[in-house]
């Protein structure tokens, strides 16, 4: 018996499997977008396959941020930097996100900067494209809902130890209206600055010889790096250059250099180095502050017994920072009742940097060993 098969029929078989098609598509979109949709230059965004005209304004764009502890204009090379992206839409509990970062100066066949890694988050991943090279990162199918409306994504970027200078996250962010078509999401795109420094930054302190203040600093890298200023201020608003130093120009391993002012303040006096390359870019270094009627510096000690540190006096001390050789706030103290403060049980072994911040408003450093 022969079963004849008709042009409707044809139709609307070709018709469901479309269909089946366009599903697929849709929920494969929902488990992370295809490579190249950040409207970074030389891409797309979202509106590529949705319906409507990207955003670039109002209260939904103006709260999607990318943060940092220590934030984004203080990143070293060859570094690993947890940053976390927040989307929020009051319209959509279903998200959708692309990332991509390229160097400020990007054309469209530009590559990525450094590498994304989602360790055990299974909310995100990361995609890659050959042509350009770039890497992005993007949800999964879980990472998709958003129950309250907004949602935190939590990753690692790892800088590259060849790059410094200013960088450009690129986001497109899809919030759907969860129809599991292409119309009525609203697509927003924002870009974020960031700096990566050429100079990695180690300690940097004040003290007294033969009626002198003598300034000590330390880079643990450098690049492209010609020299140092040593600038000076009364007030800590205007500086005024009393002194240069020569740099590495690159160089991997730690330097140490030291200035010498050429008499003692009479008054609080702060001090910072701004750091010039041979293209003329620069950047600065914290603020320290030296305070020639301050009394006798408490003196520091750790203590691998009970994971703490102690100091000699607490009377004059305001507040006490820990932080790690990379910059990452480790611990803060901001009210110092007794001399041992306990260290966090999270920290590794290794080297941190104490930032103590006196009543008086001075400020000295003193690195410590922490032993596990």
């Amino acid at each position: 018996m022969k079963t004849l098969i008709n042009a409707s029929f044809l139709k609307k078989v070709l018709l469901f499997m479309t269909f089946l098609s366009l599903a697929e598509l849709v929920h494969t979109y929902s488990g992370g977008a295809p490579s190249g949709y950040t409207n970074a230059p030389g891409e797309g965004n979202c509106t590529s396959c949705h319906s409507g005209t990207a955003i670039t304004s109002g209260t939904t764009w103006s709260n999607l941020s990318l943060t940092r502890v220590g934030g984004l204009n203080a990143i070293l090379p060859n570094s690993s930097n947890t940053l976390t992206l927040n989307l929020g839409s009051a319209a959509s509990t279903d998200f959708g996100f692309q990332l991509c970062v390229l160097p400020n100066s990007a054309t469209s066949s530009s590559s990525s900067i450094g590498s994304f890694s989602v360790g055990s988050n299974a909310d995100i991943q990361t995609t890659t494209s050959t042509t350009p090279n770039r890497m992005y990162l993007t949800q999964t199918s879980s990472g998709v809902a958003a129950s309250t409306g907004s949602k935190s994504y939590t990753f690692n970027w790892q800088t590259p130890a060849a790059f410094n200078g200013a960088a450009t996250f690129y986001l497109a962010f899809n919030a759907s209206n969860g129809n599991s078509g292409s119309s009525g999401d609203e697509i927003y795109i924002k870009s974020f600055s960031v700096t990566v420094l050429p100079v990695r930054w180690l300690d940097f302190t004040a003290s007294e010889a033969n009626e002198q203040v003598v300034l000590h600093f330390s880079t643990a890298q450098e690049m492209n790096n010609q020299k140092f200023e040593i600038e000076q201020s009364p007030d800590g608003l205007n500086f005024e250059t009393i002194g240069s130093i020569a740099g590495k120009g690159n160089s991997d391993q730690i330097s140490h250099y030291t200035f010498t002012t050429a008499d003692m303040p009479a008054q609080l006096m702060h001090y910072r180095i701004k750091q010039i390359d041979f293209d003329g870019k620069f950047d600065y270094s914290k603020v320290i502050s030296f305070n020639p009627t301050l009394q006798t510096q408490a003196a520091v000690f750790y203590a691998s017994s009970n994971n703490s540190i102690w100091f000699s006096q607490i009377n004059t001390i305001q507040t006490v920072s820990v932080y790690g050789l990379n910059g990452a706030l480790q611990a803060n103290y901001e009210q110092i009742n007794h001399s041992q403060l306990n260290l966090p049980s999270s920290l590794t072994a290794g080297v941190y940097l104490l930032r103590v911040s006196e009543k008086d408003g001075s400020v000295w450093h003193k690195k410590i060993w922490v032993q596990k």
